[in-house]
């Protein structure tokens, strides 16, 4: 049987010189019976529609912080490094994927760039914008930190997980979703009520705060990848 072929959209590093992701993504998509490829950013977005009819799915993964200028706000000192030119790209991506029914699965500042594209806008900062007592960032010395979500029952995220109280969840963003975009709904919010997940109306955009593909040890979240793989397969 033929592997669905899942996009992954690839980060610039070393000033330019490097495009690269995590391979933790990768690996799960192989694990789940994907077989994955890095989309290297290109200031030319006309490939973008060769590009995503040859994938069977898209996923968007972590990276910077999104520009906030695409939703219409000056960047505060406390918003980190952006790079328009990737937020571009891979808003191109997704709407080529979305025209060309390809399901997209999108992860941390993949929910942040979904949320921007359609029109929502973002918290540049949780601890500076958002009174709240929990730590949404990774603890220090790179050491992961967690969380409970609590997911809408009635989710489709909820049902592939099969659970929707107390969902651990690792957390590592000091960005989240304020307004929320036309045509989507959150799905999962964290104890101290940031949204941690949304979905649009058909199921065919998953979004996530979290990193599921951190967490390949909980069958529930190589339950999620399973489920992505198979309806990219369809």
């Amino acid at each position: 049987m033929k592997k669905p072929v899942i996009g992954i959209t690839a980060v610039t590093a070393f000033n330019d010189k490097l495009h690269a992701q995590r391979v933790t993504y990768p690996e799960a998509v192989w694990a789940a019976g994907g077989e994955a490829v890095l989309l290297p950013c290109n200031s030319d977005k006309s490939n973008c529609a060769q590009i995503v009819s040859m994938l069977d799915g898209l996923l968007v993964p972590g990276g910077a912080d999104v520009a906030p200028e695409l939703y219409g706000e000056e960047k505060m000192d406390v918003c980190g490094s952006t790079f328009r030119f990737e937020d571009e790209y891979d808003m191109e991506l997704i709407k080529e994927a979305v025209k060309q029914g390809k399901p997209i699965l999108a992860i941390c500042r993949g929910m942040q760039i979904m949320n921007v594209l359609y029109g929502g806008t973002l918290y540049q900062d949780i601890p500076t914008q958002y009174e709240t007592q929990q730590n949404h960032s990774m603890l220090e010395g790179g050491v992961e930190n967690y969380h409970t979500v609590a997911l809408n029952p009635d989710s489709l995220l909820a049902k592939i997980l099969g659970q929707h109280k107390d969902v651990k969840v690792n957390t590592s963003h000091h960005q989240a979703v304020k307004d929320l975009a036309e045509g989507f709904t959150i799905t999962g919010r964290a104890p101290d009520g940031i949204p941690e997940a949304m979905e649009n109306a058909d199921g065919s955009i998953i979004c996530m705060q979290w990193h599921p593909e951190r967490m390949q040890d909980m069958e529930m979240y190589r339950n999620l990848f399973r489920y992505f793989i198979d309806k990219c397969r369809e």
